[in-house]
């Protein structure tokens, strides 16, 4: 397992210290149309689904722009219609295995593919609190472990099948060249790539250079998802497919970081654009990412019909229809708490990142949408500057969801969620772990007094 440090972190928290939390969604959530779902309880499972969560979980933010505002009638999926899905793969004794794979190689022929992964930023915006230094790329037994804990009891192994990027040609077209246009020629446009087991390959359709300029190119999603559906083993119940190169899904994208085929059980991500040095480009207000995020003022500052819109800044904060703050949940106290006090490093908050969208993709495995009840791991995102706002937890309608398919307990997936954050000094999801853990410990002692 990798050891994180926070010596690194270039900290602007002086600049807010997110004095009142709030619970509720923005006041741009009314007017962007979208209404809190409301979620019956599932009396099978003896769990109630009523107010007392409401004073636990957030409510999505609702910010401009965020995907709940583009789509405010997204429909919700309850537990109970969630259970009614037929499409839904079911977890059984023959398959109930998550394999994680990712390419270990690159044949010689194609050796210039290393490159393609390494983002562009000289000519990018920077400022001098993010310079890109190169932190090392999120390891895949991280990952693993990770999600051993969020999908508990199921084994998560790394696939045995070597991976690796090949050329799509068998023969590769001869490498003289007699002129500088034909030298300019093949520069830009290299061999047909491939991705290959020792058995057989799958061509990848490449695109160079990605539209914002930040990648000189680009891999095709839907083709690295045909790899993925071609490698399944037999006894997984899903697979994921994490490469570290950019990926589009058609022309219409800048770039996709993530998608899941459920029905396939194969979902495939990209770390490329988690980067955190890449933050300033992608407009990532690092300040207030989750648990910041729910930042009373912050909500009220970008969230107000009336503001500007701007970024965050005390000068900018509104002064009329403000969102009244809310009741504080222990969980969401406990997470800023612990994250102010140990904030990520930039190899850590890579991890993070990517872990978070691991989790979120493979759900769609597990036949859960995205969710539109509260904040929670499984929402849409529209951006990586909404991305670094959400929460790495499932709220209550979907963790039962995942409960109920992985026949897990949910205080000790909690638990092993937590040993995870405690190993990795990741101080916001321990503190929101310990914060729902005595939560559930105050309502087995009231249950016990009113019995």
């Amino acid at each position: 397992m990798t050891t994180f440090s926070s010596s690194s972190v270039e900290s602007t928290v002086k600049d807010c210290h997110h004095a009142t939390l709030t619970l509720k969604s923005s006041l741009y959530a009314t007017e962007a149309g979208y209404k809190a779902s409301v979620h019956k309880p599932v009396p099978t499972k003896g769990e109630e689904f009523n107010d007392r969560y409401k004073s636990i979980y957030p409510a999505p933010l609702a910010l401009p722009s965020d995907e709940l505002t583009l789509d405010p009638k997204c429909p919700p999926q309850s537990v109970r219609s969630w259970q009614r899905d037929k499409d839904r793969n079911a977890v059984t004794p023959q398959r109930n295995v998550i394999y994680l794979a990712t390419p270990t190689g690159i044949d010689k022929e194609v050796d210039y593919i290393g490159s393609w992964a390494r983002p562009n930023v000289s000519q990018q915006k920077q400022t001098t609190t993010s310079k890109y230094s190169t932190p090392p790329l999120p390891d895949i037994q991280d990952v693993v472990s990770y999600l051993s804990a969020f999908y508990h009891p199921l084994p998560v192994n790394i696939c045995a099948v070597p991976l690796a990027f090949t050329s799509w040609v068998d023969t590769p077209p001869p490498t003289k060249v007699s002129s500088g246009k034909e030298r300019k020629r093949k520069r830009t446009t290299p061999n047909p790539i491939a991705l290959r087991t020792e058995s057989s390959k799958t061509q990848i359709r490449t695109r160079s250079p990605s539209p914002d300029g930040i990648f000189p190119t680009q891999l095709n999603l839907n083709d690295v998802i045909d790899f993925a559906i071609d490698i399944l083993p037999t006894d997984a119940y899903a697979l994921l497919l994490i490469v570290s190169h950019d990926l589009f899904e058609d022309d219409d994208d800048v770039f996709v970081c993530g998608r899941a085929y459920g029905g396939s059980r194969v979902a495939v991500i990209s770390t490329a654009r988690y980067n955190p040095d890449l933050d300033d480009i992608h407009n990532v207000d690092r300040l207030h990412a989750w648990p910041a995020s729910h930042c009373a003022e912050y909500i009220n500052t970008i969230g107000n019909p009336t503001s500007s819109l701007q970024p965050w800044s005390r000068k900018s904060r509104p002064k009329s229809q403000s969102q009244s703050p809310s009741f504080t949940s222990l969980p969401l106290q406990s997470a800023l708490s612990s994250h102010l006090e140990r904030p990520p490093s930039s190899t850590l908050l890579w991890l993070i990142r990517t872990c978070q969208t691991s989790a979120h993709e493979l759900g769609h495995c597990f036949g859960l949408d995205h969710c539109v009840y509260y904040a929670c791991c499984m929402q849409g995102s529209a951006s990586l500057t909404e991305d670094a706002r959400q929460p790495p937890y499932l709220c209550p309608v979907c963790a039962e969801k995942v409960l109920s398919a992985t026949r897990a307990e949910s205080e000790t997936r909690m638990g092993k969620l937590m040993e995870v954050a405690v190993g990795w000094g990741w101080g916001a999801l321990q503190g929101w772990c310990e914060g729902v853990l005595k939560v559930a410990e105050r309502q087995k002692k009231d249950v016990g007094t009113k019995s």
